[in-house]
């Protein structure tokens, strides 16, 4: 039984696809995709859409603020630049990204009614400089003395790994 409702909302979404198609802009959906990017580097927001007859496209922040409105720059931000503007594309670049700067962008085509795309913009931390902590004078051999590496800044959380002699230790020793 739940076999034949599958096949029947599969023909269903099918047949809305076709129709779809030959709407032309008024039933397409803007294109887009995710972007990761390291902190301190440029993201390149792209969004496209095949068949557009003369339709605007836009580009909002995660805080839903108009970046930019076909070629005309909305938001004050000299990090975000244009970089191509066409009626079947617009795409945008953000420099010196900063861990705020993540979230959901959308990119939106304005028919009746407007269809949007999200991108999710991803930044990756990098670390600081990891800091050895836990000795204050040299140690004589076979004593027993605890090392402490910490780090911060990184996102996805750092990997700390521990080497002697450029061999790698594993577990504790």
């Amino acid at each position: 039984m739940s076999v034949l409702f599958l096949l029947c909302n599969l023909s269903l979404a099918s047949a809305a696809a076709s129709k779809s198609k030959v709407k032309g802009s008024q039933g397409q959906f803007p294109l887009t995709q995710n972007v990761t990017v390291v902190e301190g580097g440029t993201a390149i927001l792209t969004c496209r859409v095949d068949q557009n007859d003369n339709t605007s496209l836009q580009w909002s922040n995660p805080a839903q603020q108009t970046l930019y409105f076909d070629d005309k720059k909305a938001l004050r931000d000299n990090r975000i630049e244009l970089v191509r503007a066409s009626w079947h594309e617009l795409s945008i670049s953000v420099s010196d990204v900063s861990l705020s700067d993540e979230g959901q962008y959308t990119c939106s085509l304005f028919t009746m009614p407007v269809k949007t795309s999200k991108a999710y913009l991803t930044v990756l931390g990098v670390p600081e400089k990891p800091q050895i902590s836990g000795f204050s004078s040299p140690v004589m051999e076979g004593d027993l003395m605890q090392l402490t590496c910490k780090t911060s800044g990184s996102k996805p959380a750092a990997d700390i790994r521990w080497f002697k002699n450029d061999k790698e230790i594993k577990g504790k020793t």
